[in-house]
């Protein structure tokens, strides 16, 4: 390798090994397999046209996700916060289901939107619930939430990835500022039970990830927001 040179502007660079630029203190993974995820914010009037567009960084998998896979990988139980604050027990050896899909309408589960933070701050990791959830409906403060719709895998090169996406209309009379966002997924099937009362539960939502944006989000009357996830592994 020519990197012999009078000062560094001489060095060729391009035949460092890829390794040599990882910088401990700045890459937390030095593997080169990554868990990535966005969020695609997209504003349209009702004629379909977009007036806005961008992508941030997701900040999104909480304590709860964490604590969902390692006893479903562990085959063991573990305990998690519902969207209710109930501490909840959870099997995770005893089979059961955790769905996103939400149909149109209902505001329980799926991408789930909010007004009750401080755009910018920092995504708390124990976070159960959005702290004021914007309700279903076409009612002043209300939005009509449309289907939770999930693609199917596609690998490209060393790039896997699907998305997660929901439209809210605002038909409300009045403008809506969004500055929270999260995922909530249903469980059922699971041996499940309080862990203060000990009743078994055979049904629960639990906030998975949570969202904040850089700057609250719009909608004037009439618009409608669309908010994809998109999660990608490289391998």
């Amino acid at each position: 390798m020519a990197l012999i040179g009078l000062n560094r502007d001489e060095l060729d660079l391009s035949q460092l090994p890829k390794d040599s630029f990882y910088d401990p203190k700045k890459d937390d993974d030095l593997s080169g397999v990554q868990i990535r995820a966005t969020i695609t914010f997209r504003i349209t009037n009702p004629d379909g046209t977009v007036v806005r567009e961008w992508t941030e960084p997701a900040h999104s998998l909480n304590a709860n996700f964490v604590a969902f896979i390692w006893a479903l990988w562990n085959a063991t139980t573990t305990t998690v916060q519902d969207t209710g604050g109930t501490l909840i027990t959870i099997n995770g050896a005893s089979g059961g289901t955790m769905a996103l899909t939400a149909p149109s309408g209902n505001s329980l589960y799926g991408i789930l939107i909010g007004s009750g933070a401080s755009a910018g701050s920092t995504p708390s990791p124990t976070a159960f619930n959005l702290v004021a959830q914007i309700p279903n409906g076409t009612s002043s403060g209300q939005i009509e939430y449309g289907a939770v719709s999930l693609t199917q895998p596609v690998t490209s090169g060393q790039i896997t990835q699907f998305t997660i996406s929901r439209s809210f209309t605002n038909v409300s009379g009045s403008t809506i500022n969004v500055t929270e966002i999260g995922l909530v997924v249903y469980v059922t099937g699971f041996a499940m039970k309080g862990t203060t009362s000990g009743t078994s539960v055979s049904s629960d939502y639990f906030l998975i990830a949570y969202d904040i944006p850089s700057s609250a989000i719009t909608i004037q009357n009439g618009q409608t927001l669309t908010v994809t996830y998109t999660f990608s592994v490289t391998t």
